[in-house]
């Protein structure tokens, strides 16, 4: 019986010795910033570099022309035509009519509903 026990017992120390030999976790390392080569084509293709979303990710950010302008669809925009805020602040339900702005830039992060032929399509978060 003794025997049996350190049948047992003497794998289960053999295991415990060696998790003591695991090398230590390495912090994270850090996302390296942009390169200056890099940070220059931005510039040169007429954007600028931002930190967006929620891991503050850099961006090469190209602003749109239209930015602001008053749309009732994607057709009417570079990029997207997004709701205005409703009367509350906050985003128009799904199938009301809405009023829309062209979106700023190619970057769009946040909570946002689109609008097509004057009503919202859908609003959408993206981080």
């Amino acid at each position: 019986m003794a025997r049996n026990r350190l049948l047992w017992l003497a794998p289960a120390a053999l295991a415990l010795l060696m998790s003591g030999c695991a090398p230590a976790p390495q912090p994270a390392t850090e996302t390296p910033p942009l390169q200056t080569t890099t940070a220059a084509s931005c510039t040169a293709e007429g954007g600028f570099l931002d930190r967006r979303g929620r891991l503050q990710s850099q961006l090469c950010v190209h602003p749109f022309a239209d930015a602001g302008k008053s749309c009732s669809g994607d057709a009417d925009c570079q990029g997207k035509c997004i709701a205005t805020p409703g009367e509350t602040g906050g985003l128009p339900e799904t199938g009301q009519p809405a009023k829309g702005q062209c979106q700023a830039d190619d970057a769009l992060f946040g909570c946002y509903a689109e609008v097509e032929a004057g009503v919202v399509k859908y609003g959408i978060c993206k981080d």
